[in-house]
């Protein structure tokens, strides 16, 4: 009798071993992410003394971080073509000296006394997306994917110097570009509820839609100004986009065979 109780035991475990070990993809999977954004091309550049041209603010972006949510549901029966709704927010900055010579600081000699501050200039940008992607193994525990997603793309963010100068707080003018990302990845299923995932998108935020300088902008904001006008090209605003997290599984596994 403690021999077929054994048996029966074994056959348990090694049913419930291969069910956690391989299943189908769920039908929906609910993301919640988080990661480190790098911005490239026009969006990437440094600090140099001189730049105390607004016009060149929002263009003078380091690195950054994201966070974010993501669902995906799966629309045919083997579950590898998937809808996916994604929304992330991601902060940019950077930092660097720069000179300015506030109007009412003089010597004695009247020699102009040039300052030199600490600037911090900041962007954040909130993405909204909507796109397909494609599981290359979705019956396996690790399924790699790569997906094409559009973009709405909401701009905020701050320009100051520490200490604080003659020149006030600026705020960026609040606008919305339309673009697309590309990316790819891979689900990871630990068992008929949780998951994880990580991958890499590159994000080119402002395909669409882009502008000049504005008559409407106040003497706090800065315009984002990714349009050609004068002497001036258009400007991309681009960035990768690495991330990770855990994932919540919905929808019947089915147990891989």
């Amino acid at each position: 009798m403690k021999k077929i109780y054994l048996y029966l035991l074994t056959v348990l475990f090694l049913t419930f071993s291969q069910i956690n070990v391989s299943f189908s993809q769920p039908r929906f999977i609910f993301s919640v992410t988080a990661g480190f954004s790098l911005p490239v091309g026009d969006f990437k550049n440094g600090i140099a003394s001189n730049d105390t041209v607004p016009e060149a603010w929002p263009y003078l972006m380091r690195n950054g971080y994201n966070i974010g949510v993501t669902g995906k549901y799966a629309v045919n029966k083997s579950r590898n073509i998937n809808l996916v709704l994604d929304l992330n927010y991601n902060g940019f900055k950077n930092w660097g000296n720069i000179e300015q010579v506030p109007p009412a600081n003089t010597s004695g000699s009247g020699t102009t006394v040039t300052a030199s501050y600490e600037f911090i200039p900041k962007v954040a940008i909130l993405n909204l997306s909507f796109g397909a992607q494609y599981s290359f193994k979705p019956k396996e525990t690790f399924s790699p994917f790569a997906g094409l997603d559009f973009t709405a793309n909401f701009f905020s963010g701050s320009f100051q110097t520490n200490p604080t100068s003659n020149f006030p707080r600026s705020q960026l003018k609040a606008e919305t570009r339309f673009g697309i990302q590309v990316g790819g990845g891979a689900d990871i299923t630990f068992n008929n509820l949780f998951g994880g995932v990580f991958g890499i998108k590159y994000n080119l935020a402002n395909l669409f839609a882009k502008g000049d300088y504005e008559s409407d902008v106040t003497s706090q904001q800065i315009p984002l100004n990714d349009n050609s006008y004068a002497n001036q090209s258009a400007r991309n605003i681009s960035y990768f986009q690495f991330y990770a997290g855990v994932t919540f599984n919905f929808g019947r596994l089915v147990p891989v065979k």
